[in-house]
């Protein structure tokens, strides 16, 4: 180890302490072993479902599917299942699948992290890198999600690594450098196929600059074709696999604007401007990145085209993803992290024509304010990470609470592993079953229609709530509970 560390420049042992400072800061050592719970716990039981899926059904990559039979099969789809199959693959040696994933996020992130520190400190200061580095992902948006479940960060990551690679691409003319940063945006796009709005603006770029200077090489457009017959094939198997299937449960299109009403459209509005928009970035990141800009335009001289022509284009895209998937960004506050690549690059632009026009002397200042402003702005995001992880359970999430440790107590009156569950209630699709980690249904309400359908089918019923056995004793006969857990009933259902 010791050795390892003398073969390291300065630069970049003093990156690796910073980058475990901030992760042990960030209380990321405690979160690492909490099960899902807190903001978008459907969504994070949602992507760990598909690990199970993979673990109860043999590893075929192709088999894709979740512990909720509601179409019969549980067989669904999403994005790209590789980081689930993956860490599927290393549960089999014992560990738990959702810390395994928790860690395969935290290693993209701090290759992201310190690619983006390398690639900054060749245009800057080293404290202008560091805190340039650790500025763009001090959102508590992001570092909520990089110790999370949901597929959205990884693919933010992998657009960085993209993005990274293209600039290095523009200073040196290099097209292996392209060649990569096309590859990282496959990935990106099949983890999530809203972040395909950079490698898109990127093709423009180069189909623009090819018309003013005739340079072309053929094998960076074959690349960028591949790219995306890839995305397309991916998502048109993702359409037909639900559509054959019958699985109706993840969305598969878009969420536009003009398909809602002025009072949806102000209803969004009022949730960006009033709620989430605070809870993006710091409020003086915010502001920062708002004066560098700004100022910036003092200098513009010091622009080149390409990076006005590239910022215009990722804007563009930013404004298109927004308005066809405007409905999301109600309730789904990830959501924003499409649109962080775009800040990124106009900011990075932004402050190098600022840093370059000022005198030395007020750079230190510059220099200074942005340190203090990381600082703060890691700060603010660990707080309201804390705020997220201790604020009540809310009806929705409330159930992770109550069956935080049923599959070890279910395992103890031997139930077995591929018993069918039906849960009473619980308001998500597989919340309960991965908790149990059993294949079954959920249902939210006794006035459901399938209840009865669904109760047929399972071996055991799980109550939740007390308030519900009253009403379900009344549609069905029940034997005396097996199982006494946190208010929580499990029945025996009678064939």
């Amino acid at each position: 180890m010791i050795e390892f560390f003398k073969k390291l420049k300065n630069k970049n042992y003093y990156f690796l302490i910073l980058f475990f400072g901030v992760i042990v800061f960030l209380n990321y050592y405690s979160i690492l072993f909490l099960k899902p719970r807190s903001f978008h716990f459907i969504r994070q039981t949602d992507s760990l479902s598909f690990i199970s899926y993979y673990l109860k059904t043999g590893l075929n990559f192709f088999n894709i599917g979740n512990l909720n039979l509601y179409n019969g099969t549980g067989k669904t789809i999403c994005e790209f299942p590789i980081l689930y199959y993956l860490t599927a693959i290393v549960s089999k040696l014992g560990i738990e699948g959702f810390i395994v994933l928790k860690i395969f996020h935290i290693i993209i992130f701090f290759f992201t992290s310190y690619s983006m520190f390398c690639f900054l400190i060749k245009k800057f200061t080293f404290l202008n890198s560091i805190s340039l580095t650790f500025l763009t992902f001090s959102s508590t948006i992001i570092l909520y999600y990089a110790i999370n479940f949901i597929p959205n960060f990884p693919a933010l990551c992998f657009t960085f690594l993209g993005l990274i690679r293209f600039m290095k691409y523009l200073e040196s003319d290099n097209t292996n450098f392209i060649k990569i940063s096309i590859s990282y945006f496959l990935i990106a796009g099949l983890l999530k196929i809203t972040f395909a709005i950079y490698p898109i603006a990127i093709f423009f770029f180069l189909l623009i600059r090819y018309l003013n200077t005739k340079r072309h090489d053929f094998s960076i457009y074959m690349m960028f074709f591949f790219l995306f017959i890839i995305l397309l094939i991916w998502n048109c198997f993702v359409i037909y696999y639900n559509n054959m299937h019958h699985a109706d449960y993840y969305l598969t299109g878009i969420k536009p604007i003009w398909k809602m009403s002025n009072s949806e459209i102000k209803e969004v509005f009022q949730f960006i401007t009033k709620y989430w928009s605070y809870k993006y970035y710091y409020q003086t990141t915010i502001h920062l990145f708002l004066i560098v800009t700004i100022v910036s335009s003092i200098f513009y001289s010091k622009y080149k085209v390409q990076e006005i022509i590239i910022s215009l284009l990722f804007i563009c895209g930013s404004i298109c993803y927004f308005v066809l998937f405007f409905s999301q960004f109600k309730d789904h506050d990830y959501y924003f992290m499409e649109f962080v690549p775009t800040f990124f690059y106009i900011f990075i632009s932004s402050f190098a024509v600022v840093s370059t026009g000022l005198p030395k002397n007020v750079n230190w200042i510059l220099t200074s304010i942005v340190l203090l402003i990381t600082v703060l702005s890691l700060n603010y995001a660990k707080l309201n990470i804390q705020r997220r992880y201790s604020t009540p359970f809310e009806q929705v999430a409330k159930i992770s609470y109550i069956l935080e440790d049923i599959e070890s107590k279910m395992d103890s009156i031997n139930v077995p592993t591929n018993a069918k569950i039906l849960v009473v209630p619980d308001y998500t699709m597989n919340g309960s079953l991965f908790l149990a980690n059993r294949f079954g249904y959920t249902i939210g309400d006794t006035v459901n229609p399938f209840l009865n359908e669904y109760f047929k089918k399972s071996d055991y019923l799980l109550v939740t709530d007390p308030e519900y056995l009253e009403f379900l004793k009344l549609k069905i006969r029940l034997n005396k509970p097996i199982l006494n857990y946190r208010g929580s009933e499990l029945f025996l259902i009678s064939k």
